[in-house]
């Protein structure tokens, strides 16, 4: 089971996958990002990525210095292989789960390691997933997936964003 959404930034993607990773418990094992902000100007400062057991890394920063940049983003692509890599090699290991992927991204995708484990977990019909991608073909991998005919992409917007998990939950159960 492959299951991709797409939609426009801050559509509420990443707000869909928590919803189902909720709702699937210990079956998903994955990672979403999420933004992060300065407490005083309320400013975007850069975003961190939450495993479905709780680690918390500072994947990109304003206050970064990594030659790897989006923006005014400095990314943290030797933290997020040493800790994401290994954890998403673990879980396509385990019976059973859903790797969760937010998002298949321009900050992730700086990672070599990361686009060949996409690359075996996507292509592979033994590994069940649900990622996020980019509205736009930021990469090769992600124009891939968007052409995939075993998969479903679904689209979030402004009309479905607020239900979406659930239809998104019962397509996991009823291909499980």
């Amino acid at each position: 089971m492959k299951i991709f959404l797409t939609g426009r930034p801050g559509i509420g993607k990443t707000t869909v996958i928590k919803k189902v990773v909720e709702l699937l418990k210990d079956k998903a094992v994955g990672f979403w990002t999420e933004e992060f902000r300065d407490l005083k100007t309320n400013s975007r400062e850069g975003f961190k990525i939450i495993t479905t057991d709780g680690r918390v890394l500072i994947f990109a920063s304003k206050k970064l210095n990594s030659p790897y940049k989006v923006g005014l983003y400095g990314v943290n692509i030797e933290g997020f292989e040493q800790t994401v890599i290994p954890f998403l090699e673990k879980a396509i290991n385990q019976k059973n789960r859903i790797v969760v992927i937010d998002e298949i991204g321009k900050m992730e995708l700086f990672s070599d390691k990361f686009v060949n484990l996409v690359r075996k977990i996507v292509f592979n019909i033994d590994y069940n997933i649900i990622a996020t991608i980019p509205i736009k073909d930021v990469h090769p991998v992600v124009a891939s997936i968007r052409r995939l005919k075993i998969g479903n992409l679904i689209e979030v917007n402004l009309e479905n964003r607020i239900t979406i998990h659930s239809y998104v939950y019962r397509l996991i159960l009823q291909n499980l």
